[in-house]
């Protein structure tokens, strides 16, 4: 090899950073809740004076979707331990514990981040709605 070329082939690979694989993972993790956070504070400024909670989410004839049904079939939930998931959501948002409007802004995420994640195609919003929300409730002391 030549000087020139030797000489910038170890400055690059000196300057080259390893990562351990539990950095890579707090990296992906915080860069995820990054993404959760604004996604969320986005999602509340564009439905600002119209949440779904306050139109009411509307299906055909202008009757009014039920919670679990809304989160049922947007989130494509499919297994029981989804459905039982989606249970326990809907009783805390009835009993005043889990904020409605935090729901619904997760649910709009997690709807958007399925359609949007490369290779999600095979991946139901559920899979992205679960973690975050449950992420969201601890911070509140809500335990699903």
């Amino acid at each position: 090899m030549q000087p020139q070329r030797l000489a910038l082939k170890t400055l690059f690979t000196e300057a080259r950073t390893h990562l351990t694989r539990r950095q890579l993972f707090a990296l992906g993790l915080l860069g995820a809740l990054i993404t959760l956070v604004s996604v969320s504070h986005l999602a509340a400024q564009q439905s600002r004076g119209t949440t779904i909670s306050q139109a009411g989410a509307r299906g055909r004839n202008g009757r009014q979707v039920a919670l679990r049904d809304q989160l049922r079939v947007g989130l494509k939930a499919a297994t029981k331990a989804d459905a039982r998931f989606i249970d326990q959501v809907v009783l805390e948002v009835h009993t005043g514990k889990l904020p409605r409007r935090l729901v619904d802004s997760t649910f709009l995420w997690a709807r958007q981040r399925s359609k949007t994640r490369p290779g999600a195609h095979r991946l139901r919003p559920i899979i992205y709605f679960q973690p975050a929300l449950t992420l969201q409730a601890r911070r509140l002391g809500v335990r699903l």
